[in-house]
């Protein structure tokens, strides 16, 4: 009998790993997602840019609101931040609300160096 209850606690418990580990994946999806957005998208307006992070989101079925989004940009520095809060199932009926939030930015080093318009990398 001891090694029933051993046995359910210890899957208890890798279930609430896997179900926390699901949830940070699709965070590190995200971030990633947006650091690339941010970081090539020198050409595309803030607005643009938050709703791409908001279409991402969606797509990878995060609970983030268009409100918790701020993409700014200044000078040649893009900077996005967003927050969200998770709720997660670590047990049967129990959610735990997980909380995450990050910050990215990206520079622009290819307009705004040369006059023409041009690649100043290229020659």
């Amino acid at each position: 009998m001891k090694t029933i209850i051993k046995l359910l606690i210890v899957i208890a418990i890798i279930n609430a790993a896997a179900r926390v580990g699901l949830a940070a994946a699709k965070y590190y999806q995200l971030k990633d997602q947006s650091q690339q957005l941010v970081t090539f998208g020198a050409n595309t307006s803030p607005g643009e840019l938050q709703n791409h992070i908001l279409e991402t989101a969606t797509a990878l079925q995060v609970p983030l609101v268009f409100d918790d989004i701020t993409v700014t940009r200044d000078g040649l520095k893009t900077t996005a931040q967003a927050a969200y809060t998770q709720p997660v199932e670590v047990f049967p009926n129990y959610t735990y609300p997980v909380r995450f939030q990050f910050t990215v930015e990206g520079l622009n080093l290819g307009q705004g160096v040369n006059n023409s318009g041009g690649n100043p990398l290229r020659n």
